[in-house]
């Protein structure tokens, strides 16, 4: 451990063996809250790499609670979050209008980190259970095709660097893992990444999880979304091959302002204007990110898919979904 401590300050990057070595020892709270400290501080001043965030990630993922069900394919739509932009909740409504669609959704997420209003927040907000037992969430899934899953509640080997974090206050590996180890193993991900700098290295540590269909991107405007205004990054990864593509608004549609919201109840205005389809603007957003979505599920056109999302929100289909969802228990 103090020999990968001082090739991470030198910045050098840590082999496949010694990540694994390190990282297991974290997660276990085998290591000073000191030596865990100068690691992910030394691992921040040097720059991830797409095997040190694999292996984080493979770590986490062997330690976590399984969330076992048998609806399947299914999708998650969580990103790492972290942009600082606090924009609408747009995968969160993604992930609603591909439930409505009827697509399988299993929504990995957690409360609001940098942004106003998290996943479980704007959720919680709706009125949908976000804070069932296990077996009431399987349940609920199973029979609405819909669940969200609360991080913390999956993995408690994190509870052994939360007070490390929270010391430290600001982001670290840890920020990066969270669409990675999804408790659901879902077959299908978009993966909003926070940060462009980190884009390309993340779409290498995805490529690295075999059996699974990733789309990962980052606005060159800085959202983990795609953007309405600049054009989007992203990068597509089907069992382990990475092909890139970009999404440019103007293709789409003229280009706009990203929105942004300043308290949960504007969050949750525009966040039902836009699935209803009575803001443009907002449902626009919500409707090319879900493209995206339905790219990666069936290969569509995305040109298709935004068209077709368009016109899904007007039908009331979306709201109806919701509605569906609200105020029931397993």
């Amino acid at each position: 451990m103090y020999d990968a401590v001082k090739k991470l300050f030198n910045g050098k990057d840590m082999s496949l063996a010694e990540s694994l070595k390190v990282f297991e020892g974290i997660m276990k709270g085998e290591f000073d809250d000191d030596i865990v400290s100068a690691v992910l501080i030394a691992l921040k001043m040097k720059g991830e790499t797409a095997t040190e965030i694999y292996v984080a990630a493979k770590v986490l993922n062997d330690l976590k609670f399984r969330f076992e069900h048998s609806k399947r394919p299914c999708i998650d739509t969580c990103g790492t979050g972290g942009d600082g932009k606090s924009c609408v909740n747009v995968s969160t409504a993604v992930s609603i209008i591909l439930s409505s669609l009827g697509h399988n959704v299993v929504k990995h997420g957690n409360v609001a980190i940098s942004g106003k209003v998290g996943s479980a927040d704007i959720l919680d907000m709706l009125g949908i259970p976000v804070k069932l037992s296990v077996d009431e969430m399987r349940e609920f899934y199973e029979r609405n095709g819909f669940v969200f899953l609360l991080a913390p509640m999956f993995h408690p080997a994190m509870k052994n660097v939360a007070q490390i974090r929270k010391k430290l206050g600001v982001p670290t590996i840890f920020n990066l893992l969270g669409p990675l180890v999804n408790p659901a193993d879902p077959e299908y991900q978009i993966i909003g990444v926070g940060s462009k700098d980190k884009l390309e290295v993340y779409a290498e540590a995805a490529s690295k999880f075999k059996n699974k269909k990733f789309i990962v991107y980052s606005s060159l405007d800085g959202y983990d979304e795609v953007s309405t205004k600049e054009p989007t990054r992203c990068y597509k990864i089907i069992d382990g091959q990475i092909s890139e593509f970009v999404l440019k608004p103007e293709d789409f549609f003229e280009p706009f302002d990203m929105p942004s919201v300043s308290s949960k109840e504007e969050a949750k205005r525009l966040f039902l204007e836009g699935i209803i389809g009575e803001n443009e603007k907002i449902s626009i957003l919500f409707a090319i990110n879900t493209a995206l979505a339905l790219h990666l599920i069936d290969n569509s056109s995305i040109d298709d898919g935004f068209e077709k999302v368009l016109q899904h929100l007007k039908s009331g289909k979306v709201i109806e979904k919701l509605e569906s969802l609200k105020g029931v228990s397993a």
